[in-house]
């Protein structure tokens, strides 16, 4: 089925979270138990305070010198008794209801390997990695294809898929042709992009008329049938 895909679709809802006020050691015992390398801090209303991850636990073993703000909060971590000291905060979490596109962009942007998933209340649902990212995109390309060539230009835009040229090699889609209208054009790379699995769509497509500057009620110029091949710029 064409369409986003939700966070929610892939994320664990297992989720080994700790309260504020857990314990070094506590946080430390979890993280070996269940065998995950971070986890979310939450606070009493069940909102992701921060974030926990081995990175953070290995700041207490290490010295610390300088008088940055950096330094200052390496020395806090060092310190840290309780899972709030010990935090990384305010945490990168993503909504149960993105796509999973933008939760790869967070992750990428932020550095992090794994997100804090909260419901419309902030509360949190479950936890994202890039691993479960992945999968998304290891649909194989012949699904891919077919579902680009019937869905997208057969049932959504009423096109006969012989018309156009459509390739799919490692989620990359790659269509040409020409369509009838250039406002098609948009809307079609568009919905190939929502199709599961799609990584990115190289398209070359063409428009028989370009009904940029028409209005709903203008005829084209040229007459009923008139037509003016262009390329998308």
């Amino acid at each position: 089925m064409t369409g986003q895909h939700p966070v929610s679709a892939v994320m664990t809802t297992d989720v080994a979270s700790v309260p504020l006020g857990t314990p070094f050691k506590a946080v430390t015992a979890l993280l070996e138990e269940r065998g995950v390398g971070g986890t979310p801090v939450v606070d009493d209303r069940g909102h992701v305070a921060g974030v926990i991850s081995r990175a953070d636990l290995l700041e207490r073993e290490v010295e610390h010198r300088g008088f940055g703000p950096r330094a200052r909060r390496a020395r806090r971590k060092a310190e840290a008794v309780f899972a709030a000291d010990l935090m990384s905060s305010p945490a990168v979490t993503i909504r149960a209801d993105d796509d999973v596109v933008r939760a790869a962009q967070l992750m990428e942007s932020h550095g992090v390997h794994r997100l804090p998933v909260v419901d419309a209340d902030g509360a949190l649902a479950g936890i994202v990695s890039r691993a479960d990212l992945v999968r998304v995109f290891l649909r194989p390309d012949k699904d891919i294809y077919d579902e680009v060539r019937d869905e997208v230009l057969t049932e959504e835009m009423c096109i006969d898929p012989q018309s156009l040229y459509v390739a799919v090699h490692d989620g990359i889609v790659s269509i040409s042709g020409t369509v009838e209208r250039y406002s098609m054009i948009g809307l079609i790379e568009a919905l190939v992009r929502r199709v599961d699995g799609v990584v990115e769509v190289r398209s070359h497509l063409k428009a028989h008329l370009d009904d940029r500057d028409l209005r709903p009620d203008e005829p084209p110029a040229g007459g009923r049938f008139g037509r003016r091949s262009i390329h998308r710029p």
